[in-house]
């Protein structure tokens, strides 16, 4: 998540170091900026988890080049004329690394495990639509009613309750990944929590994670049906919190990759070694609307003239030129750019739904007067003279820069306003999210390339609106996105419902970010997709 899924999704990790050399064993060592949270897929929510997912698992299908879904444990794939049952081949060579072969009983399997609420798995809401999901994951039905089934060991037949156009691109996901039965059940809730107790389908295994360690080896997993297009033999993950203590690890040797921030990515701009890319991921902050730790901020963040006044009061064009100056963009909305294109015109939905010439409703508008007006009415509607309240943001170099930020852009605008930041390790953050123990977050999401991987997180008690945001008019446009086969309905009920959280404020998007690696430029096959899920350390290698 939060980068996203969505998971999805989701980022790699970091980036690399040009005087790394190939040697008879290909193995090459990139950082990352927080520890490995979980090996189940079920309980993904944080782009480590994802990242190590991509490479140790894989799915019916796997996210390739320009977001082109590729063949993965299924060989091809048919969808029916109403668009409500798809038929999956799967390979008979697939197997899992322990020797055991890996059928459609093992989705079925997993898929059932993960919309059964005693799971309690966090991207459960990713399978409504699929026949009797929302029903199962409520408690009303068995999770064996679930629309999967196994037609013999190897096809695979998903049954809809209606059309749905993201289907397909969900597939490579954390939640729709297989889980082997046989590890699972001997390790129960401890499954996942270290590199011993998961089992492996995926072109790497996973060693030398304890579960808190900051550093671990994915190793080429022989087992794998498509092993002749795995070229590294080993990919260390080293943690590094600091991009600084990163540039100085790639510039020795230490890191073939790792990620740049501010002025050192200026500095290193022109080395042969850079690499940008602006990512689908969107950082926004998060107003605890549900249970802050006080009343009287609940009243507030429930109050949408003090949600506007801390949006208008961020200067997202200065910030990310100035602050951040790393290729990161302003927000146009919650949805990032390059998510999806008017079915018509072939618009960008990110520059469709964005307001223009109305900051008072476009929730990404700076205006520090119309700011400190909405402050002003809010604070007498609420009968107070000011407020305070603890900013959330992870320990690191990049959320410490847009912490400074926010916290003087507020208090200076907004007069008896007074934040606190309470810097966090990422696992804390994430667990404070998904906990909703917090006043205000800083978090971000990491999409697959369609708009609704944004826009579903927003719907009444989904489990990623952190903020406990509701309104039935939105509810009702998703629901419309989700069950019509009409694209352009589709696309304009989308557009409706992002001009709808802007303007009342859901959440406060700030910037799009960019990634900015050093990568040893000895390595080939990457793959950077602008938005969306990549294919991992598939197809890599090392000249």
């Amino acid at each position: 998540m939060l980068a996203a899924t969505a998971a999805s999704v989701l980022l790699l990790a970091a980036c690399g170091n040009s005087k790394a050399s190939a040697s008879a064993t290909k193995a090459i060592t990139v950082s990352i900026p927080s520890q490995l949270e979980t090996l189940d897929g079920a309980q993904a929510a944080d782009t480590s988890s994802g990242e190590v997912l991509t490479n140790v698992e894989e799915g019916l299908v796997v996210m390739g080049k320009h977001n082109k879904l590729q063949p993965g444990i299924a060989k091809s794939w048919t969808k029916s004329a109403d668009g409500l049952t798809y038929t999956f081949e799967l390979r008979h060579d697939a197997k899992w690394a322990d020797g055991k072969p890996l059928n459609a009983h093992d989705f079925v399997y997993s898929w059932r495990r993960n919309v059964d609420p005693k799971t309690k798995a966090v991207n459960a809401y990713r399978y409504s639509g699929i026949k009797n999901a929302d029903a199962i994951n409520s408690g009303k039905q068995d999770p064996s009613t679930l629309g999967v089934q196994a037609d013999g060991d190897y096809k695979l037949v998903v049954h809809l309750e209606h059309p749905m156009a993201t289907f397909l691109s969900m597939m490579p996901n954390a939640e729709f990944l297989p889980a082997e039965r046989s590890v699972v059940t001997k390790y129960g809730s401890k499954y996942g929590t270290n590199a011993a107790k998961t089992g492996y389908d995926g072109p790497y295994t996973l060693k030398s994670w304890n579960g808190t360690n900051d550093s671990w080896t994915l190793v080429k997993n022989n087992k794998y049906w498509n092993k002749k297009n795995v070229h590294l033999d080993k990919v260390t993950y080293q943690v590094v919190k600091t991009t600084s203590t990163g540039l100085n690890m790639f510039e020795s040797g230490q890191l073939d990759q790792t990620e740049l921030s501010g002025d050192e990515v200026k500095n290193e701009k022109n080395d042969k070694s850079f690499k940008q890319v602006l990512s689908g991921v969107g950082t926004y902050v998060v107003t605890n609307e549900k249970a802050p730790s006080n009343d009287t901020l609940k009243r507030a963040f429930n109050n949408v003239d003090i949600r506007k006044a801390l949006s208008l009061s961020i200067d997202r064009k200065t910030f990310t030129q100035n602050t951040l100056a790393d290729g990161s963009q302003p927000a146009l909305g919650f949805v990032s750019r390059d998510l999806g294109q008017n079915p018509k015109t072939g618009t960008d939905f990110a520059q469709e739904a964005y307001v223009k010439n109305d900051p008072a409703n476009s929730g990404v508008s700076y205006n520090r007067k119309l700011a400190q007006q909405y402050w002003a009415k809010g604070l007498k509607e609420l009968g107070l003279n000011g407020l305070s309240f603890n900013l959330t943001v992870d320990e690191d170099d990049q959320w410490d820069q847009i912490s400074q930020y926010l916290q003087e852009a507020w208090t200076k605008n907004l007069k008896g306003l007074k934040v606190t930041v309470k810097k966090v390790p990422k696992a804390t953050r994430v667990k404070d999210l998904l906990g909703n123990d917090f006043d205000v977050i800083l978090t971000s999401w990491s999409p697959d390339y369609d708009p609704t991987t944004f826009l579903d997180m927003m719907v009444t008690g989904n489990s990623y609106n952190f903020g406990g945001w509701s309104n039935s008019e939105y509810d009702s446009l998703m629901n419309t996105v989700h069950t019509t086969a009409n694209e352009t309905e589709r696309w304009n009920d989308m557009v409706k419902a992002e001009k709808l959280l802007m303007k009342e404020q859901g959440v406060i998007p700030l910037y799009q970010n960019a990634t900015n690696y050093l990568r040893n430029t000895k390595l080939t096959g990457m793959v950077d997709n602008a938005a969306g899920g990549n294919p991992g350390w598939r197809g890599v290698d090392l000249k």
